[in-house]
């Protein structure tokens, strides 16, 4: 019988993929969050996921914020990709005019 195939491989050949230097310059001119000074806020591109999956959770009741933000975060790091408004715009409101 055969056995259901798993997801796991995919994942980590994807984990080993460089972010190519086109993407990095589109994340630092759309998608970075800077604060009203210009200075990046977002240091690096797991900076800005870890922002995002943070606001994400925000909805969740209290108790069950961080577990969330842990999920979306694990979703954010493998490959799930929100529209940019969401990436530039998700948990910058203290950042934002």
């Amino acid at each position: 019988m055969n056995q259901p195939a798993t997801i796991t491989p995919l994942l980590n050949a994807i984990s080993r993929i460089a972010i190519q230097p086109a993407s990095m310059d589109i994340w630092d001119k759309k998608y970075r969050l800077r604060a009203r000074n210009g200075e990046p806020v977002d240091l690096s591109m797991d900076d800005t996921w870890q922002r995002v999956a943070r606001a994400l959770a925000e909805v969740e009741p209290e108790d069950k914020r961080e577990e969330w933000a842990e999920k979306f975060l694990w979703a954010l790091r493998h490959g799930a990709i929100p529209a940019g408004r969401i990436i530039s715009n998700a948990g910058a409101r203290e950042h934002k005019p």
